[in-house]
């Protein structure tokens, strides 16, 4: 978003806290925006300029109704919501993307200029080697915990539809996995980067690496992108999430907090009463909506309601 734009027009600064206790400890955490869009967070008192220092200090799986759209949208759009669950669960993850991204950036800079410097783009060219396989190997352990998660989920809401998840990746195929040798996927995506030397001098832009991997899925051997229909496709979506749950309580050991921005006005009954139905069994959540008739009488005596406006 643009932060200055959550500022009251004319207030100096925006502010939200929250207080969590649970598990023996307790967590205030603090989000001050400026009027200039500037972020401050607080940790326990403690200051925190960076959104990596926070991620992952209360674990959480956001679903709105933009994610909904993950089986149509961009390959980047896939790749960042698997990189937004690794960043939550690893400081490993963050820091190498972090480091990778940065890296591009640079190598991406030296393939705009007109006289290609050979010496600066061979250094850049061996960083983004070394920082690109450890990404890709963290992904791939971070996809193998998560793709099982989904299928199960999936056939579960479809009614025993078989969901196949892949990890495409732009250097090595589908020949990358979490057991493979680092040294052996950098070999590969320096291969893959030689090969493409051509093109990215005429494209100016770095053709290959985990920046440019996607994710797909198929449904009974079909490509659900082309072919699944509306309520196929939101069945991923919701299956992506659910599992998202289940990740985050294997690698913490803990349940992270579920937050629900609107969408059951985007499901089917059938998807609604699933989603609702795991939300009254499996995790804290925090839902907003416009119609308390999407739950069951249960779940709202159970439940905290505020009301708005």
């Amino acid at each position: 978003p643009n932060w200055a734009e959550v500022v009251s027009w004319g207030a100096p600064q925006a502010r939200i806290s929250m207080r969590a206790e649970g598990e023996g400890r307790v967590l205030e955490i603090g989000l001050d925006v400026s009027s200039a869009g500037r972020r401050t967070y607080r940790v326990n008192g403690t200051v925190r300029r960076k959104v990596s220092q926070v991620a992952g200090v209360l674990p959480s799986v956001l679903f709105t109704p933009d994610d909904l759209r993950i089986v149509k949208d961009s390959a980047e759009r896939r790749r960042d919501a698997l990189d937004l669950l690794g960043d939550q669960l690893s400081p490993a993850y963050s820091a190498i993307r972090a480091e990778y991204e940065r890296t591009l950036r640079q190598r991406n800079a030296l393939l705009k200029e007109e006289t290609l410097p050979a010496e600066s783009m061979a250094a850049w060219t061996d960083r983004l080697v070394d920082l690109g396989s450890s990404l890709a190997l963290h992904r791939m352990r971070l996809f193998e915990r998560l793709a099982p998660a989904m299928s199960g989920v999936y056939s579960t809401l479809s009614g025993g539809e078989r969901l196949h998840v892949h990890y495409r990746s732009s250097f090595a195929g589908e020949m990358v996995s979490a057991e493979e040798d680092k040294q052996a996927v950098a070999e590969l995506l320096r291969r893959k980067l030689e090969e493409k030397a051509a093109e990215e001098r005429a494209r100016r832009v770095t053709v290959a690496g985990p920046h440019r991997d996607d994710i797909t899925f198929e449904i009974e051997g079909r490509e659900a992108r082309a072919y699944g229909s509306q309520g196929q496709q939101r069945s991923i979506a919701l299956a992506w999430k659910l599992a998202e749950v289940h990740v985050t309580e294997e690698v913490t050991g803990g349940e992270p907090v579920l937050l629900l921005d609107d969408v059951m006005s985007e499901l089917d009954e059938s998807r609604r009463q699933a989603l609702a139905a795991f939300v009254g069994e499996r995790v804290q959540t925090i839902i907003t909506t416009t119609n308390l008739g999407y739950f069951d009488d249960e779940l709202v005596r159970n439940a905290l309601v505020v009301k708005l406006g």
